[in-house]
């Protein structure tokens, strides 16, 4: 047997070289299970609350700036309203004050009937607008062609006392118009109001208007012809309005149609209703 083999059972094993250089890292100790998926579900709770709390700041924000233009929406209907009734104050003082004047005069002239007999209480303004229609009989210089069930349809409208109101009072300016208009007043309705002769019963001139824009006529102009006298169809343009703002703001469309070649004369009154379209509102 040679002595220079060995036995493979007796054969030494070396062990292998350690790496030169980093030592070896210790090993990070493992979270607690489910540790890691919790804190993230609370991070996600947490940015979730964040954003809704962010949302509803916004919208807080939003309704704050949109209850401020409602508002400012309210005051400036409002301011208009006063002034609409500032100025039927004025006509109504200066209404009164002629007529203290007239009566001064025919007392001085010792016709004391007459005075009492305008002294008896006139029928008062109406109450609705079925009140108003059922008025309209005693008109001589304005007839009627409107629409009855769209007009007795504002009685719907918690304004429609305010709105009968007025309505009446400016079928009461076209009735004293027309009178004038025979009698000799040059000038259209618009001018009457404005520069009233003496007696005559006018409508705040700044709530006339007599003509519409060229834009709304070329779009909604088919919407301004009415029914006038004798079956016919009439374009009616002028208007008076019952109120200065709000999503009815009722309007009177009527055709002067008191003199001229072939007048009837008579002021026709085609329209009371609820305002019709125009390039502003629509």
């Amino acid at each position: 047997m040679s002595g220079s083999s060995t036995s493979p059972a007796h054969r030494l094993v070396r062990p292998a070289p350690r790496p030169v250089g980093r030592p070896a890292l210790r090993s990070v100790p493992a979270l607690p299970a489910g540790a890691s998926d919790d804190l993230q579900a609370e991070v996600a709770v947490l940015t979730e609350l964040l954003e809704v709390a962010d949302q509803s700041l916004r919208r807080a924000e939003e309704e704050t700036v949109s209850l401020t233009e409602q508002l400012q929406v309210v005051q400036a209907e409002r301011d208009a309203e006063l002034e609409d009734h500032l100025g039927t104050l004025g006509e109504l003082e200066r209404a009164r004050a002629e007529g203290d004047a007239l009566r001064e005069a025919l007392l001085r002239q010792g016709r004391y009937e007459e005075v009492a007999a305008a002294a008896e209480a006139p029928a008062g303004l109406p109450t609705s607008f079925a009140d108003l229609w059922e008025r309209l009989g005693t008109l001589v210089h304005v007839r009627v062609t409107a629409d009855r069930r769209i007009t007795l349809a504002l009685d719907e409208q918690a304004e429609a006392r305010t709105w009968a109101a007025k309505a009446w009072s400016g079928l009461a300016a076209l009735e004293s118009y027309a009178a004038h208009r025979k009698d000799g007043f040059a000038g259209g309705f618009h001018q009457f109001c404005r520069n009233p002769p003496t007696g005559a019963r006018v409508y705040p001139v700044s709530q006339v208007a007599m003509t519409e824009t060229s834009a709304t006529m070329a779009a909604y102009g088919q919407e301004r012809i009415f029914p006038a006298l004798e079956g016919t169809e009439a374009e009616m343009q002028a208007h008076l309005k019952l109120a200065p703002r709000g999503n009815v703001c009722p309007r009177v469309h009527f055709l002067d149609d008191v003199a001229g070649k072939g007048a009837s004369g008579v002021v026709v009154v085609g329209y009371v209703g609820p305002h019709l379209r125009n390039k502003r509102t629509s």
